[in-house]
C-alpha cells in the first residue's frame, strides 16, 4: 500500500483544523476587519482565532495590515475553492439514500 507523500499530509492538515477551515470559508479577497472575523467565526476565542490568522499568514493563505485587517491570498482563494468544493460533496452526499445492512 501507498502511503500518502509530504504535500497531501500538509493539506490534510489544514484541512481538518476546525478553525483553518471556518477562518478560510469567512474571508474572502477583500480586507475584513478584525472584529468582523470574531463575529463571524462563533465559538473561537479572541487569542485562539490571532494565532490561527498568524498560522495561516505563515502558511500563505492569508495576508493581514498592520491595523489588524485580513484577507486570502490568492492562495487561500484557491484552498477556499477546494473548501467549498468538498462542502458540495458533502452536501450531495448527505441528499442519497444509504442503503441499511439487516443482519
Amino acid at each position: 500500500m501507498r502511503d500518502l507523500n509530504i504535500s497531501t499530509k500538509a493539506s490534510l492538515a489544514v484541512l481538518s483544523d476546525k478553525w483553518y477551515a471556518l477562518i478560510l470559508l469567512n474571508l474572502t479577497s477583500s480586507t475584513s476587519d478584525f472584529m468582523q472575523l470574531r463575529n463571524a467565526v462563533r465559538g473561537i476565542s479572541t487569542f485562539n482565532l490571532l494565532l490561527k490568522l498568524n498560522e495561516l499568514t505563515a502558511l500563505n493563505l492569508v495576508t493581514s495590515t498592520n491595523d489588524y485587517h485580513y484577507q486570502l491570498t490568492s492562495e487561500g482563494q484557491d484552498f477556499q475553492q477546494t473548501l467549498l468544493a468538498l462542502t458540495s460533496w458533502g452536501k450531495q452526499q448527505l441528499t442519497r439514500t444509504l442503503p441499511v445492512n439487516h443482519r
